[in-house]
């Protein structure tokens, strides 16, 4: 195979960083910098080829983490309004309890949920 050679310029971080990750790997910054051309002009070459791009890969993503979010939050008040169901037919049993009492014993219901679902705030 034949080589060309070309000259470049880095600015001094960049030059450090060369530096530091050749140490590393212990092998000379000249033989890291051509992994690194290497690599940049195989990821660019692929780049369209590969599929989504790391912006599309983190619309997505956060798309997800909200559809995340709204499934906990639905699944959380399914749960205190499974408590509040629990407390009131207990209240409704015997003797009739205010109300401050049973919005209580309600969030204690619920609060012992959430630390049996190892979720305690």
């Amino acid at each position: 195979m034949r080589h060309v050679q070309h000259s470049v310029r880095l600015p001094i971080a960049l030059d450090r960083a060369l530096r530091q990750l050749a140490a590393r790997r212990e092998t000379t910054p000249y033989a890291l910098l051509q992994t690194c051309v290497r690599t940049g002009l195989a990821a660019l070459t692929h780049e369209n080829a590969t599929g989504p791009t790391p912006a599309d890969l983190t619309k997505e993503l956060g798309q997800l983490g909200a559809r995340i979010v709204h499934a906990e939050r639905l699944t959380e008040r399914a749960l205190y309004v499974s408590c509040a169901a629990y407390v009131y037919a207990r209240a409704a049993a015997p003797t009739r309890i205010d109300e401050s009492r049973l919005t209580d014993d309600i969030d204690d219901a619920f609060q012992r949920q959430l630390a049996l679902a190892g979720e305690t705030p």
